[in-house]
This record gives C-alpha cells, structure tokens and sequence, in this order.
C-alpha cells in the first residue's frame, strides 16, 4: 500500500498528462504473453507481432524483466510541469539523452538478479545503449502503435474530460473514486493507493510537485510509472473507454430514433457515447468533417449534445437528453 502525503497546492497543481512514448512503453508489457493480454488488446497484439519484421523485435523483448513486472524508468521520461501534452519526439529525445551510467544501472535491473539474456547483456555492455534504445522504440511505435495511436489518443482525451467533469461535480473524492476502487482520498490529505510499488511503500510526502494522473490503454491496474520519492505522486490507471479500441464497427441508432431524427444525426448520437472530436466522429461514420459539424450544430441547439474546448480539440458529448434518447429502454450502447 502506498498513501500519497498531499496538500492543498498539490491538488490546485493536479494534471492529466497524456504520453505517446508513455502508451508505447506500457504497451511492451502486452508483446510477449507474460501475463493474460487483456480482450481489448488481443487484435493489437496480434498485428504487432505480425509487423516484428518491422522493428527489432529482440531488443523490445529485451527492455521488459523475465517476470513482465519491470521496465527501466528512464523509457519513461517525466514529464515537465507545464507540458501535459509531450510529443513523442521530444520524450524520445529524453530518452536518447540518458546518461550511460545510468541506462546501464537500470537495464542490469532487469535482470531481477539472475544472469542477462543475450539481448540484455548485449545491451548491457554497449558504451552508450540509451540512443541505440530510443532508436528501436521509435521503429517499434512506427510498426506496432502508430497505426492505432488515433483511436488511443481518442480514449485518454475522453478519459480526460470525464474525470474533470467528475471533479467538477464532485470534488476530488468523487475524482478519486471514479479511477479505481484501489485510490482513495481523505480530507486529511491523504491518498491511498492499493498497489504494489518496488521501490517504495508506506506513506510518502509530496515535494510540492503537485499530483500527475496519467490514463492508459495499455494497463489494466492501477500503476506508479516513477519513483515517487524522486518526482511528483503519480498514479496511472486504466484509461475509461479502453474496451472499444477493439470495436471496428460503429454503433447504429435503431429504428425509432432515426425515424425520429433522422439517420444522420441519430447515428451520430449513437457513436457519442464517449466524447469525440470532429474529426474522429467522421472517420468512425466514414462521413465528412462538415456533415458531422452540420449535424451537431443541430443537436447542440437542440440540448442533445454539448461540447468542451480539450486543448486545440473541442470534443462533443451527449447531454442527458441525448442519452435518454439512444438509451431509452435501457438498450443501446453504454459507457463501460
């Protein structure tokens, strides 16, 4: 058990950060099946290794420990306070700046104290591995996550506007609670986490670096990515929504409610249930940009959907109406 000591500051600096190169890590641990990959990893999984001529499959092994629970930190870079959006590149960069010393140090740990693979070891006793590593995770991201990256941006931007919409409504207690039944936030300061962490437990105070919330496609449990004695408290958790990147059918409005409102917008209604921007309702309806705009213009003057600027991306979303309406017998399709 890990219990975050906070203060008022760390929550008023609280922030989602949202990673490329954090999801194409996290994705490592679902390659090989360490552990069960969970259902709506299964396709991707499948095309990643379909695509292993693409990158060098051998080294991305290597960078995970025989027991599938440890990567090295520094794949991980942290993010800087201001910067909740990081490029892939710019975290790569981090990356390849590693210092030798240290990428070594990390990398023996893998070893969870037995011998080296061959890999590993190769990697070991290369003089400087960590640009030789960023190189290979970025021909891997280009094969195995780029092509989805899309869609996942998708879910964690959701992920996103709902939990802020949770704190709005509630507070950081209904925040908290809507992550995971393992975190849990006291009015004394406190939040409790129920994970297993390898380098620290028990309770440990904050540096005054605010709190780092990080959602994910590709975890399935609750997860610190950094030390949390050496940066801001971190929690990364299963991103809400995660389930439908293995949906490659859209939902469809029934009868009723195209009758009603016409196939075009009560099609749309049904594809908003998680919110979405333009672009991303028009390539899941294989629509244009300006008939999705069209329609939500008349749903939005209708109460049926709202919208929140997320960023550069305005995301839409059904109001309650506008769920009353695809929902209205308790069918249709719902938030997981």
């Amino acid at each position: 058990m890990l219990t975050y000591l906070l203060d008022v500051g760390d929550l008023a600096d609280a922030r989602f950060v949202v990673s490329p190169l954090n999801e194409t890590v996290l994705s490592l641990f679902h390659l090989n099946k360490v552990y069960d990959t969970a259902h709506h990893l299964t396709g991707w999984r499948c095309e990643a290794n379909a695509r292993r001529g693409e990158y060098d499959r051998e080294l991305i092994d290597a960078l995970v420990s025989p027991s599938g629970k440890q990567i090295p930190d520094f794949l991980t870079p942290v993010t800087a306070q201001a910067d909740v959006r990081p490029t892939f590149d710019a975290h790569l960069d981090a990356v390849r700046g590693t210092d030798a010393r240290t990428a070594r140090a990390e990398l023996v740990e893998l070893a969870e104290g037995a011998a080296p693979s061959g890999p590993l070891a190769r990697l070991i006793a290369l003089d400087d591995p960590a640009p030789v590593i960023a190189d290979a995770l970025a021909a891997y991201h280009r094969a195995a996550v780029a092509p989805v990256w899309p869609a996942v941006q998708r879910i964690l931007e959701s992920d996103v506007v709902f939990r802020g919409r949770e704190l709005a409504v509630g507070g950081p207690t209904r925040l908290f609670e809507s992550l995971s039944p393992r975190v849990e936030w006291r009015r004394t300061g406190e939040l409790s986490v129920d994970m297993s962490c390898s380098v620290v437990a028990g309770e440990v105070r904050s540096p005054g670096l605010g709190l780092t919330l990080m959602p994910s496609v590709f975890t399935t449990r609750i997860t610190t990515a950094h030390d949390p004695t050496r940066t801001a408290p971190n929690i990364g958790y299963p991103a809400r929504g995660s389930a439908t990147l293995a949906e490659s059918v859209p939902p469809v409005a029934d009868d009723a409610l195209r009758r009603l409102i016409g196939t075009a917008k009560a099609d749309l209604l049904a594809v908003l249930a998680e919110p979405a921007a333009v672009v991303d309702l028009a390539a899941a309806l294989g629509i244009s940009p300006s008939a999705v705009s069209q329609s939500l213009k008349v749903l939005g003057a209708s109460g049926i959907v709202e919208s929140s600027r997320y960023g550069r991306r305005v995301l839409y979303r059904r109001t309650t109406l506008g769920d009353a309406l695809v929902d209205r017998r308790g069918e249709g399709p719902h938030g997981p």
